[in-house]
């Protein structure tokens, strides 16, 4: 059944338009989103819908248009809203913008108790303008929905104009275009004015895009006739491809209008695409004392804390009889598993004997498809909600058939909980059965994470509802997954390493061993193209899915994100890292004091912005209460840049000491988001369209890796310095393009290499800031530790480093070293020393 349509007697009034309107735009996107510029999470949706299809937005996803209004007066927007399972923090916005997208002014907004499903019209008078841009959004968490229905805008066209007026796009979206494809797009360009209009000439500049026709040179339009221009866009390579359209006319308002094309190269994901992805041939006779179909399907809650195989894929399993796609929803999981609950590490005392929120899993209802025996979200990253503390990381899982679970399949899902407005990890496994129509109770567990300060098993099962409906662009979906598990670094079992080198001596129990075993999340070494991982422990035995165990950066991400952002930007625009933050952030212009003055976003990476408090030791600002209290516990980006900006007085010269501060490679990310902004447009985010889309993309790093922290207001700025995670591959990966590939992909120079030789300490003409912690220096949001190896040379071995114990090692003979672990355990001296058996650390 539709929802019912909620229409006021003040919307009637608000409806009326005058008679003499032109309508200069209507969209019922009953033909999709073709009409629209969309970013992250959008689709349409048939069943919350007035008529037909509706745009359907979530999380952060948008979809923007612009419309010329040239000429024209009383310009009215008209269109309706509707929302479901919205929280507190939760809305659906519709805004629009009178200045390319530089600034928006909010038409309507749906909160927490209009997410009924009901259309709620609106309708606004805009103050005439030359363009208007249309932007409808979602700020809501993964399991919440905005929707969009018949958005028009109508205008009364002025009378008396006595010259030529060009009327084109401001834009043209070519979207996602596979490398070394083609796709074309119609651009039209008309007149509005009396007078006739003349284009001299339409030309493109700009690479990867190219007029192929173009029926609008010479021509002069009389009033309200028009001509077209083809482009067609062919990516040569992947990231995101701009160019500019520009007409030159008569028009004495606008003799030079440009349009900015813009469309992203991708890889092909479809050439070895298979629909029954990896089948399983096993007989489905699976010997089960933990979890079984009985247990699951019974009104009693599971409780007791299961090994982590009655998880796994079983080697007998057989080929699933059934296809899950649609929605799985957990009914009241807050209630669920009270007392089931072991605290192991609490050392801010978090929670005592009573329950706590904290000891239950959150709302959870999110899609799913299957592509063979692999269960994919929908909504991978981190799952914004309402839940206090935690949020949901969810990953592929699998599915199979066993002959005891009366004919259903049976699945297992890797999760994760993150910490809100933190990056502590906390792994988890879930596992139910289900049919066509219906689904067992999902049994849960967390037994495992990465987190120095708070460590818990938590267990239990909850009932649950399967909702099956088709999920929008699940080929897609399927495609993308399929193409992330062939990117994979090949990866044999860590043992291996000693039998692919059995000449060199290898002793496998020097590697690793500067951790505490039981704080050990993961660890590996990557020599030769191949990633030898250790089995991934957990406090109920080994992880079945290892290489889906989500991991947090923390600070690693301050040379994985700022740091390669910044190099990236770099190499796009010579001279940005050198250019004045006061230019870049203008919060830092306003200081007071001015001190920061003379400061450069290539000072604050390197954590030498002369601007401190204490410095006998070079982490002594860090650690301090009001560092915790004014900056990493609040939730908006103006309060942490404010911080950031007021907390430290200047005490030297601009790169000079180094004193770690996050806030200052906090300051470094706002810079490079201002940057990019104002390069590419307002609608442009440095994380998603420059580090994720020129270089994590191409690098074929996972899905759910492509999330960060953000700050929990309508700014959403990046964090950093810390908010990624990773699975084991991506940590490789990186290391291996940031130290052994040069910053190069596919043959293609993404990094500065000038700031990329100072990061990696191999410029011998920038000496990199020694640290008060015995022989460690710091460069470009890169650590470096000065190591005299066994054969007498003294070698600089670069490294990223995170809070707690997390280490990935670029060791100079070529081989990566990483662990990720919670002990606060920093020493990997002794696995250097074994791994230089592998290739000579001095030439």
């Amino acid at each position: 059944m539709k929802p019912s349509f909620c229409l006021s007697l003040v919307s009637v009034v608000l409806y009326s338009v005058p008679t003499v309107a032109d309508e200069l735009f209507y969209d019922d996107f009953n033909s999709g989103l073709s009409n629209w510029i969309a970013y992250g999470n959008t689709s349409t949706n048939d069943t919350v819908v007035i008529d037909g299809l509706s745009a359907y937005l979530k999380e952060t996803g948008s979809i923007e248009r612009v419309i010329n209004v040239s000429g024209y007066s009383d310009i009215n927007v008209d269109y309706v809203l509707a929302a479901r399972l919205l929280e507190s923090a939760d809305y659906c916005i519709a805004e629009y913008s009178t200045d390319d997208g530089n600034s928006y002014t909010q038409m309507s907004a749906l909160t927490n108790g209009q997410d009924g499903g009901d259309f709620y019209p609106s309708s606004i008078t805009i103050p005439s303008s030359n363009s208007l841009t249309l932007r409808f959004r979602a700020q809501t968490g993964g399991a919440d929905h905005c929707y969009v229905e018949n958005v028009s805008v109508t205008a009364t066209a002025n009378s008396g104009g006595e010259t030529p007026s060009i009327v084109v796009t401001e834009q043209a979206n070519f979207g996602d275009q596979v490398i070394d494809s083609q796709t074309q797009k119609r651009i039209s360009v008309a007149n509005s004015g009396m007078q006739s209009l003349t284009i001299n000439s339409a030309q493109v500049s700009g690479a990867d895009y190219v007029l192929v026709n173009n029926s609008c040179d010479g021509v002069t339009l009389d009033n309200n006739t028009s001509c077209d221009v083809t482009v067609q866009f062919e990516p040569t390579t992947s990231g995101l491809k701009t160019a500019t359209l520009t007409l030159d006319s008569n028009d004495p308002q606008n003799s030079t209008a440009q349009v900015t094309l813009s469309g992203y190269g991708v890889e092909d994901n479809s050439g070895e695409y298979t629909e029954n992805y990896q089948p399983l041939t096993g007989s489905g006779n699976v010997s089960r004392n933990q979890l079984s179909y009985s247990e699951l399907n019974s009104s009693n809650a599971v409780s007791y804390l299961a090994t982590t195989q009655a998880f796994a894929l079983p080697s007998e399993a057989a080929q699933p009889e059934h296809n899950f796609e649609g929605t799985l929803t957990l009914i009241a999981p807050e209630s669920a598993g009270i007392g089931q609950f072991t605290e192991h590490r609490d050392t801010f005392r978090y929670t005592g004997n009573g329950d706590d929120p904290r000891k239950h899993i959150p709302d959870f209802s999110f899609s799913f498809v299957q592509s063979g025996t692999h269960l994919i979200p929908v909504e991978r990253g981190i799952n914004l909600g309402s839940h206090p503390y935690w949020e949901y990381i969810l990953e592929p899982g699998r599915v199979w058939k066993e002959n005891s679970d009366n004919g259903s399949s049976r699945a297992a899902i890797p999760f994760s909980l993150i910490q809100k407005n933190s990056n502590c990890v906390h792994n988890g496994l879930m596992m139910f059965t289900f049919d066509n129509q219906s689904v067992s109770q999902v049994a849960y567990q967390i037994a495992s994470e990465t987190c120095l300060y708070y460590q818990f098993d938590m267990w239990g099962s909850v009932a649950a509802t399967y909702t099956p409906h088709i999920v929008a662009d699940s080929l897609a979906l399927k495609q993308a997954h399929q193409a992330y598990e062939r990117s994979k670094i090949e990866t044999r079992a860590l043992s291996e390493l000693v039998s692919d080198y059995p000449s060199i001596g290898l002793n496998l129990a020097n590697i690793g061993s500067g951790v505490t075993p039981e704080h050990m999340t993961a660890y590996g070494v990557f020599f030769n193209g191949v990633h030898y991982r250790a089995e991934c422990s957990t406090r109920q035995g080994v992880h079945p899915y290892c290489d889906r165990l989500r991991m947090p950066s923390y600070s690693t991400a301050k040379t994985a994100f700022a740091g390669t952002v910044s190099m990236r930007l770099e190499a796009m625009y010579p001279g940005y890292m050198n250019t004045d933050l006061t230019s870049l952030v203008p919060e830092t212009a306003n200081d007071p004091e001015g001190d920061w003055q003379d400061v450069t976003p290539n000072h604050a990476l390197d954590m030498a912005t002369g601007n401190y408090r204490l410095s006998s030791s070079s982490m002594s600002d860090e650690g301090s209460t009001a560092n915790d209290t004014g900056f990493f516990l609040v939730l908006g980006h103006q309060d942490k840049l404010d911080y950031s900006i007021s907390r430290y007085p200047r005490k030297s010269v601009p790169g000079s000491l180094f004193i770690y501060h996050t806030t200052d490679t906090y300051i470094a990310t706002v810079a490079a988001q201002n940057f990019t902004k104002s390069q590419l447009g307002s609608r442009f985010d440095v994380f998603n369209d420059v580090l994720v889309a020129d270089i994590w993309s191409p690098l074929g790093i996972d899905e759910g890796s492509k999330d960060t922290r953000r700050t929990y207001d309508s700014e959403g700025m990046p964090f950093g310095g810390f908010g990624l995670t990773f699975l084991s591959d991506d940590i490789v990966k990186l290391s291996k393009f940031t130290s052994i590939d040069r910053g190069a992909v596919n043959g293609q120079q993404l990094l500065d290499p000038a700031e990329l030789a100072i990061a990696l300490f191999e410029d011998p003409t920038s000496s990199p800031l020694p640290t008060t912690i015995t022989n460690k220096y710091y460069a470009n949001s890169m650590w470096g530790k000065s190591v005299t190896v066994d054969s007498g040379c003294d070698v600089m071995i670069p490294f990223m480093s995170g809070y707690g114990g997390i280490q990935f090692v670029m060791l100079p003979n070529g081989v990566i070293y990483y662990y990720v672990s919670d002990n606060d355990e920093f020493n990997w001296d002794t696995t250097a020393i074994e791994l230089g058996k592998l290739a000579p650390y001095c030439h």
